[in-house]
């Protein structure tokens, strides 16, 4: 039988839909029962989502655009699917298996730090399935920088201290004068770095309770597009102190 050809107008288009494909899955790396355990060898950060073979939706949109965003970053960490298949010889469910992964609770995600192999006990990730929110996990988590809206790095590295700092105190003048140094369009935020320094140092308990402050807000269906921005940005710089 002579080879299906197809119309010289139509090739273009094909492999544009190839590419398109392959492009959105940019920064997943796929492993299965073979590849598994050895790319989970404790030689770095990786972030391994199990779900069903062929997955869809706002979520499953929402962690290609996470994994887009890592790859395309300095962070040294690995974001890779694991691909269960539902029906035949049920590919890659025994990986599932492993760490007491049902089907029904698909999607779920585990984190092995750096150090830690597939033979230990990875972190459970808890927190909604949104592009931030695996963001701000990896930032603390894996200690690495990407650099979510809001965040500037010479405030994150302040903040990073500020938690285990027996003077605070003397954290919230640093900020306030490096504060003085950003970029003018950072300047809103390095404000309210040094507002939550302020606050911390005199409350212990405040970066708790702010956080689920904007998290409740977060969740309001009353409260504007607009504002829901504005405390996404705080949530991300609450993050820079280990709130998550």
């Amino acid at each position: 039988m002579a080879p299906l050809r197809l119309p010289l107008r139509l090739a273009p288009l094909l492999a544009l839909a190839t590419h398109a494909s392959a492009y959105t899955d940019r920064g997943i790396l796929k492993l299965d029962n073979t590849t598994f355990d050895r790319l989970v060898d404790g030689s770095r950060h990786i972030f391994v989502r199990f779900d069903k073979e062929y997955s869809y939706g706002e979520e499953h949109d929402a962690w290609k655009d996470f994994a887009r965003t890592v790859g395309e970053s300095s962070a040294d960490v690995l974001v890779a699917d694991v691909g269960v298949s539902e029906y035949g010889d049920k590919d890659n469910s025994d990986l599932a298996e492993r760490y007491g992964i049902k089907s029904e609770d698909f999607p779920q995600y585990r984190f092995w730090a750096k150090g830690s192999p597939y033979s230990s006990d990875p972190i459970v990730f808890t927190g909604l399935k949104k592009k931030d929110d695996f963001l701000r996990f990896i930032q603390d988590k894996a200690g690495a920088w990407i650099g979510l809206a809001g965040q500037v790095k010479a405030m994150d590295d302040i903040a990073k201290e500020f938690a285990g700092a027996s003077d605070k105190g003397l954290l919230v003048k640093k900020a306030e004068a490096a504060a003085k140094e950003v970029d003018p369009k950072d300047a809103d935020s390095a404000k309210y770095y040094v507002k939550v320094m302020t606050k911390a140092a005199a409350d212990d308990t405040f970066l708790t309770k702010e956080t689920a402050r904007l998290k409740k807000m977060m969740e309001d269906g009353s409260v504007k597009p607009t504002k829901k921005e504005q405390f996404g940005r705080r949530l991300n710089m609450l993050s820079s102190f280990g709130s998550s």
